[in-house]
């Protein structure tokens, strides 16, 4: 009972901060439209005419222009403050699904996919904006709480988009799902200009005295004394995040063609999946804030591991529930690594671990290193798909992704002393 009300009392004053309530309202309708149509993403881009090869090269120099992003963007938060990146980073991320609802063939879709990665030049600020509106000692709880609230429209959306797009076809289905995104990206753009408040003391314009070689030389000198952790982090997460590119984008391929589900099936699997995740992020934050971070990642990517060898070996539509709802619980504890992006448990530890000055910066160097490792991994698994065995790519990301839950469980120290 005490503790239930300890949670409560942490909610209520977790949200009492108003770029907390902005970004959750923001996030909400941008997922809202994101997730009727990021698991069908593949299915389109075939349809368009591209091979699973080229699908993989797409995803590929995703990555790649994703990362050259990563590290002006944290440098620029940190000299000119959150606000501003946020709301250019919002404003251009409306461009690409204009252009996705255009194109008539993939190779159209490039140019969508350059100005998408450009508007990821926000990342590092969303996520140090995020942490920096928590209170110190509920970081997890906080974050868990962000994603807990941010996830229920994938519970809705992803059967929609299912049932869209086995009733209209892909490529209507898809374009139909993408005018429904655009709204909700202006409607996000808009919230977020106008009640976004800056968390960086002196943000919005460089400090005087300041040049940047000397930001540069300061950064780089900060990143050599970092903690072990940090670097222990950067080598699990670029492991995880290798592996994950290598079969993320042929699940939804490998789940029609080869087991057999329809688009709705695949969407309600990938609702179940967010449910179970949704339902058990926040109060997994708030188990992460009271008995540490290590041992709810360490969950996380176990089950994680389980699910990806659930899937592989699913005959049918029971069987890939079954290992969604698993992959589900993994996602839920919220120590996962997807690109450039963590769960909540994941960041709250980088946020332990690095000081507040230079917090944008570090995010968006240590997502551009995890990034960077991850780049190839979607061409690899679109070659192995489609010239060796569809199970290939499935089966190499089992064995990276054991290889980085023994690394972090070996080498992993969490700090004593949290950074502010």
């Amino acid at each position: 009972m005490l503790a239930m009300t300890s949670f409560s009392s942490t909610l209520r004053q977790i949200f009492s901060n108003r770029n907390m309530i902005v970004l959750t309202i923001s996030e909400f309708i941008f997922m809202f439209g994101g997730t009727l149509w990021w698991a069908f993403q593949s299915l389109y881009i075939l349809e368009l005419g591209a091979s699973k090869e080229i699908l993989g090269m797409l995803m590929m120099m995703q990555s790649a222009t994703l990362l050259l992003f990563q590290v002006p963007g944290g440098v620029i938060a940190d000299r000119f403050g959150r606000r501003k990146i946020i709301i250019y980073g919002s404003f251009i991320r409306c461009i690409p699904p204009v252009i996705y609802i255009l194109a008539d063939h993939w190779f159209l879709l490039i140019p969508g996919i350059l100005i998408d990665s450009l508007s990821t030049l926000d990342i590092p600020a969303y996520n140090a904006i995020i942490i920096e509106s928590l209170p110190l000692e509920t970081r997890a709880t906080g974050y868990g709480a962000y994603r807990t609230l941010t996830s229920i429209p994938r519970i809705l959306t992803m059967p929609l988009g299912g049932i869209l797009m086995d009733s209209m076809g892909v490529i209507p289905g898809m374009r139909l799902c993408l005018i429904i995104n655009e709204i909700g990206l202006l409607a996000v753009a808009i919230i977020q200009w106008r009640f976004i408040t800056e968390t960086r003391g002196g943000g919005g314009r460089a400090k005087k005295g300041c040049d940047e070689p000397r930001e540069r030389v300061s950064i780089a000198h900060r990143l050599k004394r970092m903690p072990r952790g940090i670097w222990v982090l950067i080598i699990v997460g670029g492991l995880t995040s290798f592996a994950s590119r290598l079969s993320m984008s042929f699940m939804v391929i490998y789940a029609v063609e080869v087991i057999g589900l329809s688009k709705t099936e695949w969407g309600v699997a990938g609702t179940l999946f967010s449910l179970v995740s949704t339902v058990i992020t926040t109060p997994t934050g708030f188990l992460a804030d009271r008995v540490g971070r290590k041992s709810c990642i360490l969950i996380s990517h176990i089950l994680s591991l389980l699910s990806l060898i659930g899937f592989l070996n699913s005959n049918g539509f029971i069987g890939v529930l079954l290992s969604r709802a698993l992959g589900g619980v993994g996602s839920g504890f919220g120590g996962m690594v997807w690109g450039f992006m963590g769960g909540p448990t994941w960041q709250a530890l980088i946020a332990d671990l690095v000081p507040s000055e230079v917090r944008g910066s570090m995010m968006g160097l240590i997502g551009a290193i995890t990034g960077a490792i991850g780049i190839p991994s979607s061409w690899v698994g679109g070659y192995l798909y489609e010239n060796l065995s569809p199970s290939l790519p499935f089966q190499l990301s089992i064995v990276l992704r054991g290889i980085a839950v023994m690394i972090f469980l070996l080498f992993l120290r969490e700090p004593k002393e949290k950074a502010r």
